[in-house]
């Protein structure tokens, strides 16, 4: 009957991955962790929607090995994809004459010329303000080919960059470089992909290595792993039923799940392999397991239930999804897993008890622990507390290489645009005196730090001698500067390109306070107009202020989750605060982790604490109950250690795998992962036995005195 049960929740298992598996769809964006009212989200999406464009991809070559014909050729090709607004290269940069004022037109030629039937590059063009480190370095030797990308395709990276590179492929260009969000979107995309389908396999059979020596058969190691992979597939088959997009935090749910859901199919064998000589051997392990499964289960939970409280949707969802795949995990070991094992798949074998650990190794991991948790506090306030986008990547990934190319050849590597609309009007116009404080105001933001260079209607304006509400009006009524137009003006609206040499969050934080400061000088200006900055590395701000406030509070909340649980466990607060020792110092460690690795407060790492909240206190429950249960310290560290090992080692050798994805964000994870459990370990098998026992002596002397 049990096997017929067993095998009955699996098909069913089985059903709800096949109907969901359809909808899945994939998000690397940092809007995936905002929600719809965020800010800078919203003033990204106002501008997008101004101008048409949502985002740019810089196409970077070597000037020494591109030809002009092929640079032509290549511009072309790239104007015909559908996602295109508008492209910029040196082969369509235009020169502008000073305005005739008889024709009432701006004479224009192209900086690309054709004599003796090749192309030649106007050697003015390194000097225009315009152009210089934008479409050529000003020393000539790289090209830049500016792609503007059209409004509704900014989460679309992956098919972009596949089509814009096929392109590239084809046309015979040998090395070039690419840089752009959407760029660091799609490589983000790959690594997600990877993470989803290549990486599980290898967290399998690490794990299964783990167990196959600890069991010894490898009928009962992959057992261990039946629970774990029906709650992924329950899982994943209800986020595609819902339609959810998988972002670079959300990607890790089924490999958190499969890593800590089959420790608990491991204790349930190892009680059977105990009880295999016994009467009822299932019925029995059954009864024995169920409880200390569970509220395993539970406390585990409790340090992923924090981030359901937080107000980003991408962590909303990872708390909800591996919150519930543990808690299935759980319960699927023990319904299925009853109707799987049988008599003949396991074999008692004498486990020596474990050693006790060596009197100098106990003085000497507590004088660590004492020296660093004094000197903490100077260690964490050194983490980093920032964003790169670029920075996610290995340092010798093709991205980095890029970005320093970009940086080196042009002088920036992000741009934002300053959006300037008319408070009342419907098309925008401008007074003799608004133009003279917005000329000032481009001044005042050339002067800005970390901002390289600003594009603006004032370069075309300067070169050509046109007034800037003439300029304005020419520019929307002819095609006498292309598509290069709608970087500059739009029906009602004028925006300023300020490109950036930095990259991460707190640059983008200290340039908009900058910019914000510039505008405040003009009082005329902000009555009449109202301004807008966006740029993703902005929004990249957004998510880090929304990663560092809910870190806060996401452990006050998974800390007294974790109270509550054990209280109600021990029915003792002595106990209680015993078993809550390992827990604070290894989130402790944690911290000191990270200042140590130099690993910032991101997305990801945001997660570690209360993960090993809930993973490093169900070793301390585990040992706390047999203490209380021997009232020995010792006979509960020989009750305990072994599966302590086990566990954690398990755990270890699933997180280990993810030190060789090629994206920083989660080899930043399993070097914290990792580091900790094995602090969690070593606490709870070192400090809390010594802190039980010294409790055993104190309360002896109690009795002795009274």
């Amino acid at each position: 009957m049990r096997r017929l049960v067993s095998f009955a929740i699996l098909a069913v298992v089985v059903a709800v991955l096949l109907s969901g598996i359809k909808g899945f769809s994939f998000d690397p964006s940092p809007a995936a962790f905002l929600s719809d009212d965020d800010a800078e989200l919203e003033a990204f999406n106002e501008v997008a929607e101004v101008f048409g464009d949502s985002g740019s991809i810089v196409l970077v070559l070597e000037a020494s090995e591109t030809s002009l014909e092929l640079l032509k050729s290549l511009t072309e090709d790239i104007e015909a994809l559908d996602w295109v607004k508008s492209v910029l290269s040196p082969t369509n940069a235009v020169k502008l004459g000073s305005f005739n004022l008889l024709k009432m037109s701006i004479p224009s030629e192209s900086y690309v010329y054709e004599e003796e039937g090749r192309l030649v590059l106007n050697e003015e063009l390194l000097a225009d303000p315009l152009y210089s480190n934008l479409i050529v370095s000003s020393d000539g030797s790289y090209y830049g080919v500016m792609i503007t990308i059209a409004e509704g395709y900014e989460l679309s990276s992956d098919k972009l960059i596949a089509e814009l590179r096929s392109v590239l492929d084809s046309s015979g260009v040998d090395n070039y470089r690419l840089i752009g969000e959407s760029v660091a979107n799609s490589e983000t995309f790959r690594s997600i992909i990877d993470l989803t389908f290549k990486y599980p396999p290898f967290i399998l059979l690490a794990i299964m290595a783990v167990y196959v020596i600890k069991f010894r058969r490898i009928s009962l190691s992959l057992l261990t792993l039946v629970p774990p992979l029906a709650a992924v597939m329950v899982i994943v088959g209800i986020m595609g039923l819902m339609e959810l997009s998988i972002n670079s935090l959300t990607v890790m749910i089924p490999s958190f799940i499969v890593i800590i859901g089959s420790a608990y199919g491991m204790h349930f064998l190892s009680r059977f392999e105990e009880n295999i000589h016994m009467r009822n051997t299932v019925r029995r392990t059954i009864h024995e397991e169920r409880v200390l499964i569970l509220f395993s289960a539970l406390t585990t939970m409790a340090g992923f239930s924090s981030y359901i409280l937080l107000d980003m949707k991408a962590f909303q969802e990872m708390g909800i999804f591996v919150c519930s795949g543990i808690f299935l995990s759980a319960i699927f070991t023990i319904t299925v897993l009853p109707g799987l094992v049988t008599s003949k798949a396991a074999t008692r074998s004498e486990v020596s008890p474990p050693r006790d650990v060596h009197p100098i190794v106990k003085k000497a991991v507590i004088w660590v622990v004492i020296v660093l948790s004094i000197s903490s506090p100077l260690l964490i306030i050194s983490i980093p507390i920032t964003i790169d986008q670029y920075n996610f990547f290995k340092e010798d990934s093709e991205i980095r290489e890029s970005a320093r190319t970009m940086k080196e050849a042009f002088g920036w590597l992000t741009n934002y645009a300053l959006m300037v609309e008319p408070v009342e009007r419907e098309s925008i116009s401008f007074t003799a005196d608004q133009v003279e404080n917005l000329e000032a105001l481009e001044e005042e933001l050339n002067g800005i730090e970390g901002i390289s260079k600003v594009m603006s209607l004032f370069d075309l304006s300067r070169e050509t001698n046109v007034p800037l509400p003439l300029m304005i009006r020419m520019l929307n009524s002819t095609d006498v500067f292309g598509d290069f137009t709608s970087l500059l003006v739009s029906d009602n609206a004028i925006r300023f390109n300020l490109f950036s040499s930095e990259s991460d969050s707190l640059s983008a934080e200290r340039l908009k306070a900058a910019v914000e400061n510039a505008i405040k000088k003009f009082p005329e200006l902000n009555k009449s107009f109202e301004f807008t900055l966006a740029g993703t590395t902005l929004i990249w701000k957004s998510v880090n202020s929304s990663v560092v406030n809910n870190q806060i509070q996401s452990l006050i909340v998974s800390f007294g989750l974790i109270i509550i649980l054990l209280f109600s466990i021990f029915r003792s607060l002595k106990s209680t605060i015993i078993a809550t020792i390992p827990i604070l110092l290894t989130t402790l460690f944690n911290f000191i982790f990270m200042a140590v690795f130099r690993i910032p407060l991101s997305i990801s790492t945001a997660l570690i604490s209360g993960m090993l909240m809930g993973l490093v206190i169900d070793y301390a429950i585990h040992f706390t109950i047999w203490f209380r249960r021997f009232g020995d310290s010792r006979k509960a560290y020989q009750q305990t250690a072994n599966a302590i090992l086990a566990n954690g080692l398990s755990l270890v050798a699933g997180f280990s795998v993810l030190l060789l994805s090629p994206l920083l964000l989660y080899v930043d994870v399993a070097k914290l992962m990792v580091s900790g459990l094995v602090v969690g370990m070593v606490l709870t098998l070192i400090l809390l036995p010594e802190i039980a026992s010294r409790s055993e002596r104190f309360l002896s002397r109690r009795k002795d005195s009274s």
